[in-house]
């Protein structure tokens, strides 16, 4: 698509479609005009070492924005955990307008920096981004057409394929796990309170974990960590979308078990009517297929958040009057009932006390979604 800049006084876009390399006094410049008017040239100019050996048709970019690893030497490898292939590097777009971090001299970093500045100049993913008033100089800077908060996900497309059925919106979860949020140029994201992002293994990889079988193609999950958690502030709306994951996994334990049951009473030669409603009553009790998604899960959840979510959860049932649970799932499952049914008599000054169950929630739920096995 190309980016566009716009005359100031009569408002017309013109589309920079083509794009030519210029040096002048020993530096890089790109110039970029419209395929209809060609003498008519603005500049963009390229500070880092160049490395042109890689060919841009065989990388993809993937944009994003943090609100913590957004600094220019945030500088990551970036591999698929399972696999342990790198299969990129994810960089703030200030560390390819900047020569001061300390990824200048990488060369492996420098090769992936200039494909993604290429591939930014064309616009070859067709983003939304801005579109810059016209200057008397002609020379703009790659944020004038970005903005400046802007973080790059540079994959190889030869890697990525010697992955099975690699598709990056199945790693879009462990992206959010290190605070990274999917976003357009254009888009603006919040620090949103409590939020607290997973840290690069060694300060300098990111292990992108795909969401667990059976639960890509939920669009739900999609929608959730692509759009709802990034801009939603309010405690309690927050909580509600969080708890919507639990919902659907629990529904998928009641499906399960409840074939189960059928198949297991259709085949018995002993076939007792009253204890199949039993059971039938049990594998339906919202509380009893919590308590067996926490417990089956309890091994991948971090430690802390186990610990910390259920002392939050008690904390909120004290300003409802109630009595503390004596394990997480009664805990959670306890909570959610008073946030659902009783919150109009919440007092206002407690309501932090759900940005408390929310912070460790998540956390927790990343690692379901992450880890959950059927």
């Amino acid at each position: 698509m190309g980016l566009e800049i716009k005359d100031p006084i009569t408002g017309q876009i013109t589309l920079l479609d083509q794009v030519t390399t210029e040096v002048s006094q020993q530096s890089l410049f790109f110039g970029l005009f419209n395929s209809n008017d060609p003498k008519s040239k603005f500049y963009v100019q390229y500070i880092l070492e160049v490395y042109d050996d890689y060919q841009v048709s065989d990388y993809s970019l993937h944009l994003f924005k943090s609100s913590t690893l957004n600094s220019e030497n945030n500088i990551f490898q970036v591999y698929e955990k399972d696999a342990n292939i790198r299969v990129g590097w994810i960089f703030p777009i200030q560390s390819l307008v900047s020569n001061e971090h300390n990824y200048k001299d990488n060369v492996h970093f420098l090769r992936y920096a200039y494909v993604a500045f290429l591939k930014l100049l064309i616009n070859a993913e067709n983003h939304k981004i801005h579109t810059p008033d016209s200057n008397p100089d002609g020379v703009y800077e790659l944020t004038d057409f970005y903005g400046d908060d802007l973080i790059i996900l540079t994959l190889c497309d030869a890697k990525w394929k010697s992955i099975n059925n690699f598709n990056i919106e199945n790693y879009i979860i462990s992206l959010y796990e290190y605070g990274y949020y999917s976003c357009e140029p254009i888009d603006t994201i919040k620090q949103l309170p409590g939020r607290s992002a997973f840290l690069p293994v060694d300060g300098v990889k990111i292990l992108l974990q795909k969401i667990a079988p059976g639960l890509e193609k939920d669009v739900y999950l999609s929608r959730l960590f692509k759009s709802l958690l990034k801009t939603e502030e309010h405690p309690l709306i927050r909580f509600y979308l969080l708890y919507q994951v639990i919902e659907l996994i629990i529904e998928r334990i009641l499906e399960k078990d409840f074939r189960a049951l059928i198949n297991n009473f259709s085949t018995s030669l002993n076939k007792k009517v009253f204890e199949l409603k039993d059971e039938i009553a049990k594998v339906t009790s919202e509380k009893e297929r919590i308590s067996k998604l926490v417990h089956s899960m309890s091994g991948h959840m971090d430690a802390n958040c186990k610990t910390n979510l259920q002392l939050c959860c008690n904390d909120l049932l004290s300003s409802f009057g109630e009595d503390h649970k004596s394990d997480l799932a009664l805990s959670l499952y306890a909570a959610r009932g008073s946030i659902v049914h009783r919150f109009r008599s919440l007092p206002e000054s407690d309501i932090q006390k759900i940005e408390s169950i929310n912070r460790e929630f998540e956390a927790i739920l990343i690692d379901i979604l992450l880890n959950y096995q059927e």
